[in-house]
Formats: structure tokens, sequence, C-alpha cells
């Protein structure tokens, strides 16, 4: 092919991808206007209890400043402490009381703190429950339960479900010690152990809640192991479901623990963008996203008229997601209620969290094609939009087959020649570097990181799409806590080799291009080639 349609195909391919980005961050920034001026009820009332905080804090300094100036009379008054008393924090176990409502005038967990939350509740505190499903999680298995105790509310009305599937020794006792500590200090926790791991992550869900069926929890919580949810979790979440009967699930943002690292560095860029813009712009425009399968509250009513979770994808949090939306759901994600985590700090563990997170999309694709074309729930336009929701995955494989392509295309195929072609390739091919500008100066090394992993992620789509075997397993990301950078945890691991290939072939390019003297080709398969040898050692520099 000649004339420079190549370049042109190659322009339409960033062009498309491009522009949906600019369109969800022009969106996600719409959002973040109005928000601001209506923000959701949670946000607005911390705000307004700030807000109060302040005034009575500087009506409180002028007083002092006004009794020092009559000679300091009454400044014992003006330093005591002003609202409620400070006994109000009480935790009572009443596990053993009556399953009523909590009365308006009762004391709740936080009070003190956080009564611009739980006014909101005016007594009324439906049963909810967290979910823990864990694997052999060996640094976070007791944390998160001690995490999850600190969480307030009645303690009668909440239930922590640790769903432990683990079949190491040490880790099952860690998890069973951090259990009788908390029965100990009062908590309600229910500890479910299966005798296999069908159904992996979904299926321990599933077992969790058919034993509890009975108990009339109305809401469920889930949090994997590594992630810390703040005290006023609950307080900020469910009054969402409360006044939204309407709502299936509530999404909060994550925010990261250990970004010390470039490896680290660049999942924060990618999935502070997928948080703040795409789950913000698709939340706002009533389109459909994604439960992220942690940190969020799902009503138990929504997860059985969808069918419950599945195990037939492993990324059953984006399939129930799908499914409830097909149902005429609703979903809303909170930008103001953040939950930390860690990061993969390895290579080897963000590849099999990435194997996961994009071959199970398109088992989804396989599963639900023609379910999403046959819903009579939601509109045409909807109907659009959740294709469209799968399809930048591909968009984002043929950018990938684009910067392999690319070299050998203008050596021998398709030389260059400055033109419209070839300036549209160029400019398209910048255009989302504006977007992530946004949140990094380094844009063009975190895109040189995502295209470099890209082909990774292109075998992941491919093992989906054709249902081969590994796509079905489900691996546990590896996490080290607060031992992440301990160098007895980074065990011996032998170079990538498919990585190592990909720098011999932009090496071999490399040199042709030397040859030709296509000083921008051998800039491109310079940097291409460096950033795969980096790449195929990544368990040691990244």
């Amino acid at each position: 092919m000649a004339g420079g349609w190549w370049y042109i195909a190659f322009g339409i391919v960033f062009s498309v991808y491009a522009l949906d980005l600019v369109f969800l961050f022009l969106a996600s920034l719409f959002a973040t206007v109005v928000e601001h001026f209506v923000p959701p009820i949670s946000t607005a009332a911390t705000r307004a209890a700030k807000q109060r905080q302040r005034l009575a804090s500087a009506k409180q300094q002028h007083g002092a400043l006004k009794a020092r100036g009559k000679g300091g009379k009454g400044a014992a008054a003006a330093a005591a402490p002003a609202g409620k008393g400070s006994d109000l924090s009480i935790v009572v176990d009443t596990r053993g009381a009556s399953d009523g409502p909590v009365k308006p005038n009762s004391a709740v967990p936080g009070e003190d703190r956080f009564s611009h939350l739980t006014d909101l509740y005016r007594g009324d505190f439906p049963k909810v429950m967290i979910q823990l499903p864990m694997y052999n999680e060996d640094a976070h298995c007791d944390l998160i339960i001690q995490r999850c105790c600190k969480v307030l509310w009645p303690s009668h009305r909440i239930l922590i479900q640790v769903c432990d599937d683990s079949t190491r020794e040490a880790v099952r006792k860690k998890v069973d010690a951090a259990v009788i500590s908390a029965l100990e200090q009062g908590h309600n926790v229910q500890l479910v152990r299966r005798d296999n791991r069908q159904g992996f992550k979904a299926g321990a869900m599933v077992d969790g809640m058919a034993r509890v069926a009975d108990q009339g929890f109305e809401y469920v919580a889930i949090f994997d192991a590594d992630f810390e949810p703040p005290e006023h979790f609950f307080y900020n979440t469910v009054i969402h479901m409360m006044r939204d009967d309407n709502l299936a699930f509530v999404q909060t943002r994550w925010v990261f623990t250990n970004c010390n690292s470039l490896l680290t560095w660049a999942q924060k860029v990618g999935l502070e963008f997928h948080f703040a813009v795409e789950q913000r712009a698709r939340s706002f425009l009533g389109q459909f996203f994604n439960f992220n399968g942690t940190a969020g509250v799902w009503r138990i009513k929504a997860i059985h008229d969808a069918g419950g979770w599945e195990s037939d994808t492993v990324v059953e949090d984006m399939d129930l997601s799908l499914r409830v939306y097909l149902r005429g759901w609703r979903s809303l994600y909170l930008h103001d209620v953040c939950c930390p985590n860690e990061l993969p700090s390895t290579l080897s563990a963000y590849k099999t969290q990435q194997f996961r997170w994009l071959s199970g999309p398109m088992q989804i694709v396989r599963k639900s094609f023609s379910n999403i074309w046959n819903c009579k729930e939601i509109g045409f336009f909807s109907k659009l939009n959740c294709y469209w929701f799968f399809c930048r995955y591909f968009v984002f494989a043929l950018v990938t087959l684009v910067a392999l392509l690319a070299s050998p295309i203008i050596l021998w195929l398709d030389p260059w020649r400055w033109g419209f072609p070839t300036i549209f390739f160029l400019v398209s091919a910048n255009m989302a570097v504006v977007v992530y500008l946004y949140f990094t100066l380094l844009s063009y090394v975190f895109l040189l990181f995502s295209v470099v992993l890209g082909y990774f992620k292109l075998w992941a789509m491919i093992s989906g799409l054709l249902g081969l075997k590994k796509s079905k397993s489900w691996k546990v990301t590896l996490k080290f806590a607060a031992n992440e950078g301990g160098s007895w945890l980074r065990s011996y691991h032998k170079p990538y080799t498919l990585e190592l290939a990909l720098f011999a072939y932009y090496g071999a390019l490399l040199g042709v291009s030397i040859w030709y003297e296509i000083w921008g080709l051998v800039a491109y398969n310079g940097v291409m080639a460096l950033a795969f040898l980096v790449v195929s050692f990544g368990d040691y520099f990244l």
C-alpha cells in the first residue's frame, strides 16, 4: 500500500483512541464542576460540618482575644471545648440484643467525630455486611480484619464475614488469630471456609452470602485484603443506597500507599485516570461503568435480581456490573470517598493482575454480546455505549499493533514523506498526551510504559477471546504490605523471553534505520529497544 494510506489508517486508530480519552476527560471536568456546586449528600454534609467547625473556631479565637483585652476575664470559659462531650464514641457489643432499629437519641459509634454523617440516617441504620474474600494473602490477611473492625456502624447491625480459601497452614493460623482477637474485642465476625476453591473469589462470596441469607442484611461491602477502608466508609456510602432504591452499587476511589518505583508510579497514573476520568464521567452521564471488585457497597437485592455472582469469567465484578445494568439498575461513583490500597510492586505480580484484567473483559464479550442487544431495559444509545465500553480494548490493541508494525512499514512498504498523511499520523498519535498531561508531566514516559506492555495485554485479550485455558485460571496478585522493599521477597526471576525477543527485534530495526539514515526512526527504535530491555529484567529495575 502506497500513497500514505498506512499513515491515514494509523492516524484514524490513534484519533479514535485519543477522542475517546478527550471526551471522557471533558465529561469528568464538567462532573467535577457540577459536584462542586451540587455535591453528593454525604459530601455536602462533610463540607457543611467543616464550615461550622471553621466558624466555631474563629468565634472561639475572637472570644479569647476579646477576653484577653479585658484583662483575661472569662479566659477559662473561652478555652473550654465547644460542642458535644468527648464520651460519645461508645461501641457496645449488642449481639444478644433485639434486631430492631437504633433509636434516634441513642449514641452510635463515631458520633462525636461524624455527627454530620450519622445525622443523615436519623436512627435508621440498615443491616450491613463486610465480605473479605481472600486466598493465601500472607501479608494482609490479618491486617484487613483489624482494619474492618475500625469501620464505624452500630455493632448489632454489622457483620464482618471472612471468606478464607487459604490452603497454607501459616496463613490460616494468622486468619484464625485475627478473628479470635476481633471476637474478644466484641466485634461481630464470621469465619467461612470451604473445602474447595470452586468459583474462586465469586464462589467464596456466593457461599458466604448463602450462610446469612435469612438474617436480613440489605447491603454488602467488599474489600480485597490489601485495602484500608476508612472509619466512616458506611456513613458515606450507604446513605446514597437508602435515598435511591434503584442504585445497585456504590464504587469509591482507590488511592495508593506504595508509589515508590517507576512500576508503581506508572500504575498510579493509569488508575488515577481510570477513576478520576473514566469512572467519574460514566457515572455522571448515567452510562455503564464497572464495579472494581473492591472498595464498594452492593445492594444485596440487586445482586440476586441479576442472578448473583457468577464464576464463568475471571472478572466477576465487571460481569455482575453489566448484568445489573441490563436489568435497569443504576450505579454511582463517589470520588470523595477514598480507600488506600497497595499496588503490585513487582513486574511479575503486575503482569498476573493485568492478564486477568484484560482476558476477563473478552470473556464477557463472548458471553454477553447478544444479551446487550436483546436487552429491553435500556435504550439504543445505552446499548451502543455498552458496546463501545468493550470496543475500547480493541482500539488499544490496534494501537499496540501500530507500535509494532510502524518501523517495517516505514522502512520497506511506505517510506516516510512529509505531507498530510504523515502529519495527520503524528498529530493524532500525540493527542492523548494532552489528556495525560493533566496527571503527569512525564506523559510520554507513561504512554511508553503502556505501549511496551501492550503486547502482553494483547496476548491476554486473544486468550480471553479464544477461551484458552490460561484465561480461565484465577491467580492472586502478590502483595507485600510494608515489606515490599525486602530483598528476600524478590526471588530470582529469569529475564522475560518475549521481551528479550522484542528487544532484539527493535535492535535489528535500529541497525537498519541507521543504515538507511532515517534518523527519526533511529530515535524511535532506540527508545523502544531500550524500553524492552529494561522490561525484560523488570523484576530488578522497575
